[in-house]
């Protein structure tokens, strides 16, 4: 991925040649295909070492070489993209791989006969992989994993009994009577345990007998509409996933009062009903409707009039649910959208199928903007340590976390679900209450009948507070987090999605304060490399801090220092198997915090 020039370029903006950076990216994919022999035995109690001779089968690889500008705004004539592919296909690879493997795991007892195992792997290669032009090719592998371990108990067996004598002749005589000594019964195995509760912190360092401080915090969401509406491979009908109503009557009883319980994607499926409200609030605003579909997807590229069928749906729904005239909504179509994804992807497929809509009024496309109160707690969360000894295994094994007589949270060791590391998030569930300290229980059984039990308390520190504010549908808070999932961004660019970045950045900036601290994170949808999506993330993060800076200081208000994070697409924000999920992904988060004073 070295960097090379391309000396002379024609750049269509300045009408002069100039200088672009690009460069070439390899991307190899191969398979195996094989069968491992080996044994594993422990040096020492409850370490286990195993190695390995592995023999794989190496299908045919494949590769493809690519190219991307680095310089910014520059394209390719052939696609209008900033990407091409050079080349792609197969190359020659050796038929078979000779590899070693060794691994070491440490059991953890869960019972007297089971184990849970996380272990440690790596495979070394013998023989090469490939060899192009003299240089050899090896593969290495290095993974982790956790497995469950039983121990078959070995029944002991009778030795075999020699040959009977031959019988011989005996005198009968009349036994003396044995004395009949009853066995001692069986006393039951002993069982002990013993716990131990740490805090846990963000950075997974731990806290020794943690005061965990809980603080209440007003947060205001705000969610971008998308205004776009996306449809299956050849339908013209709109999908389930968009919440639609059945009759004019049930329009008249819509809120958005509850929407403070769901995401921007969830927001984004309620488009219609929302756009249908604001209708009837500004009786005087119009919409235009363009419906768009896909060339190279099956479905799409058989109807040319798809594309107007889709826009005409959207339209009769507006009509007939909410009564909003026809002289008000404009129906148009075209093939590919003016900003369209790659076409010859079927990710890039799915997102040119949809409609567009654009308003003759800013308030119609508007964020949506919702408050709750959040909990936050510091540490945020705990970690019990527990120590079993039970010589016929433990039968149940559960933790039980109260506060204030009412049951917060109930952890069952044996559950399908459960993890050996005992650990509670202390805001999820049921909201705490500041005051009254946290009480946990362990109790355990084992399968002789033996039971024990061990409490604990951990004290709970309430947030100092200066001004008491009441909010609608909130309680008291401590902290205000505003966060803006608005700064959407176009199919692998930095380039803002949209018309209405300034007034998002006008919202975002009415919020900050000399004193508030404000994060940028940037953020990408699951698709393309990995690494190429963290740097695309951060120059996203970049570029919004930039537009901030310049937005404050038109305003004449004072620039608190930024933190930017680059997450790419590690941080699956949506769903990504839905072209929404992908856009609303493809986004530079704000999120801006302050003291309430």
């Amino acid at each position: 991925t070295t960097p090379f020039n391309i000396e002379h370029t024609f750049d269509v903006t300045a009408g002069d040649t100039t200088r672009i950076n690009r460069e070439r990216r390899y991307n190899v994919s191969m398979s195996a295909i094989g069968v491992q022999l080996g044994g594993a035995f422990h040096p020492i109690e409850r370490i286990a070492i195993s190695a390995t001779l592995g023999f794989a089968f190496l299908p045919s690889p494949t590769y493809i070489q690519s190219e991307a500008l680095l310089t910014q705004n520059a394209v390719y004539l052939e696609n209008l993209r900033s990407t091409r592919t050079v080349a792609s296909g197969d190359f020659s690879a050796n038929a078979f791989l000779l590899s070693l493997g060794l691994s070491a795991g440490y059991d953890l007892p869960i019972s007297s006969v089971v184990s849970f195992r996380p272990y440690l792997e790596a495979y070394v290669p013998i023989t090469s992989a490939a060899t192009i032009e003299g240089q050899s090719y090896k593969t290495y592998s290095f993974s982790g994993g956790a497995s469950l371990v039983i121990a078959f108990p070995v029944s002991e067996t009778e030795a075999p009994k020699p040959n009977p004598e031959p019988i011989k002749p005996e005198i009968k005589t009349t036994p003396e009577p044995i004395a009949q000594t009853k066995p001692p019964e069986p006393q039951p195995a002993a069982l002990h345990l013993a716990v131990r509760a740490v805090g846990l912190t963000d950075n997974d360092q731990e806290v020794s007998q943690p005061i965990v401080t809980i603080e209440n915090i007003l947060v205001t969401d705000v969610s971008p509409t998308l205004a776009y509406l996306f449809f299956d491979d050849g339908s013209k009908v709109i999908s389930d996933r968009y919440h639609q109503l059945a009759s004019p009557s049930e329009a008249q009883t819509f809120s958005t009062k509850e929407f403070y319980r769901l995401d921007a994607i969830g927001i984004n499926h309620e488009l219609l009903n929302i756009l249908g409200k604001r209708l009837q609030e500004y009786p005087e605003a119009t919409i235009t409707v363009t419906g768009t579909r896909s060339l190279h997807s099956l479905g799409d590229s058989a109807s040319s009039d798809i594309a107007l069928e889709r826009a005409q749906h959207i339209a009769q729904y507006l009509q007939t649910v909410w009564g909003i005239r026809p002289s008000r909504i404009r129906v148009r179509s075209r093939a590919l959208p003016e900003m369209n994804s790659d076409d010859a992807t079927a990710s890039g497929q799915a997102e040119n199928r949809r409609v567009e809509i654009a308003a003759s009024t800013r308030q119609l496309l508007a964020p949506v903007e919702t408050k709750r109160l959040e909990q936050t707690a510091t540490p945020p969360r705990i970690k019990f340590y527990q120590d079993i000894f039970s010589a016929s295994g433990v039968k149940s094994n559960k933790i039980i976390i109260r506060q204030g007589g009412r049951v917060l949270e109930t952890i069952d060791g044996l559950s399908g679900d459960s993890r050996h590391e005992w650990l509670w998030n202390i805001t999820q569930g049921d909201a705490l209450n500041s005051k009254d300290s946290i009480t946990w229980t362990m109790e355990v059984t084992d399968s002789s009948g033996g039971s024990a039990a061990v409490s604990g308390a951990i004290r709970i520190k309430p947030q100092e507070r200066t001004v008491t504010r009441a909010t609608i549908d909130t309680t008291n808070a401590d902290k205000l987090l505003e966060r803006f999932h608005l700064l959407l961004f176009d199919y692998s660019s930095t380039s803002e999605l949209g018309k209405n970045a300034d007034e998002i950045l006008n919202r975002i900036a009415t919020a900050v304060t000399p004193d508030a601290t404000v994060t940028l994170i940037g953020h990408t949808d699951m698709t393309g490399d990995p690494a190429f999506n963290e740097k695309l993330s951060y120059d996203r993060a970049s570029k919004a801090s930039v537009l901030l800076s310049n937005k404050l200081r038109f305003l004449g208000r004072t620039t608190p220092s930024f933190d930017l994070e680059a997450r790419g697409s590690k941080d699956r924000l949506f769903d990504n198997s839905v072209p929404e999920g992908r856009m609303l992904s493809r986004t530079v988060r704000v999120t801006v915090e302050r003291k309430l004073k």
